[in-house]
């Protein structure tokens, strides 16, 4: 009886899966978002059998050289080249996005349903420290931590999630509270259902596609703050590559060199659309009302 339960349940993701792929496919706004995304991630995957130069290598002969066969989007001041650079700068943005993103949802989900769902004195706690993080402002906070800490990706990881958790935990706080008064939530504590089951089970499913298109939003603004702390040396250490330390270098040598802050800002404005366009869809799919009104 458990199993064939299990195999209902997997069937029935397995659906939801298919019907929302095949909803983004339709939409062009979504399906452009889908293959720019899947094209960024791809090549942050694949990064190191696509470069084909090693990103770090300095070549001092062949520095500042000019878009050409040999090098597709030129080399930088210590002869690097470029494409290779801004492939595996890409690696690192996803390597900075996917984990804060991921630990801040997580942390996000946890608080926010005690918050909803709990007494009011936790939720005022709660509030309060969600309200204590976000006074401060995102980039100065970085700012802070980063000077007395020192630049590294682990750091930057750690602040970013840190100062995305109040807004992921204030959403579900807000949905939460709106589901824990509804008559299905009811009849589940009438019954003696548990609160851990209450929110495993019926909460959490409510919650978590308002999330996901949330997060889908949020990773363009994650890794322009990761590329706006490198790009002030205050990011990933060199030399790791980096869009933003891409951008520093093309900022200091642009009437030499513009192709390096050309190479340094199209992968930004490509993972922002990309993103925007997919969370957008995402929103479309998940809102009933929404589909229903684009049909």
């Amino acid at each position: 009886m458990t199993s064939d339960v299990g195999k209902m349940n997997e069937t029935k993701s397995r659906s939801e899966l298919s019907d929302i792929f095949y909803h983004l496919v339709r939409d062009p706004l979504g399906l452009v978002g889908l293959i720019i995304v899947g094209l960024i991630v791809f090549s942050a995957i694949f990064a190191p059998w696509i470069v084909p130069y090693d990103p770090i290598a300095m070549n001092i002969p062949d520095r500042m050289q000019g878009p050409s066969l040999s090098h597709l989007v030129g080399t930088d001041q210590l002869g690097r080249d470029t494409f290779s650079r801004v492939i595996m700068g890409g690696r690192v943005a996803l390597q900075v996005a996917i984990p804060t993103i991921g630990g801040a949802i997580t942390i996000g989900l946890i608080l926010g349903m005690i918050a909803g769902y709990g007494p009011k004195w936790l939720d005022n706690v709660i509030v309060l420290l969600f309200d204590t993080v976000r006074s401060f402002p995102t980039v100065m906070f970085a700012l802070a931590v980063v000077a007395l800490v020192g630049p590294s990706l682990n750091t930057v990881i750690l602040v970013i999630m840190v100062t995305s958790i109040p807004t992921y935990g204030r959403v579900v706080r807000t949905l939460t509270q709106s589901l824990r008064n509804s008559e299905f939530i009811e009849a589940e504590r009438s019954l003696g259902a548990s609160v851990f089951r209450i929110m495993r089970v019926h909460i959490l499913p409510n919650v978590i596609g308002p999330i996901a298109v949330l997060a889908a939003m949020d990773i363009p603004t994650v890794i322009g703050l990761e590329a706006g702390l490198s790009f002030l040396g205050m990011g990933v250490k060199p030399p790791t590559p980096s869009w933003g330390s891409l951008l520093n270098d093309g900022y200091n040598l642009i009437r030499n060199t513009p192709w390096l802050i050309i190479a340094g800002g199209i992968p930004l404005i490509l993972t922002t659309l990309g993103f925007t366009f997919l969370g957008e869809a995402l929103r479309d799919v998940v809102d009933p009302k929404l589909r229903g009104r684009g049909k």
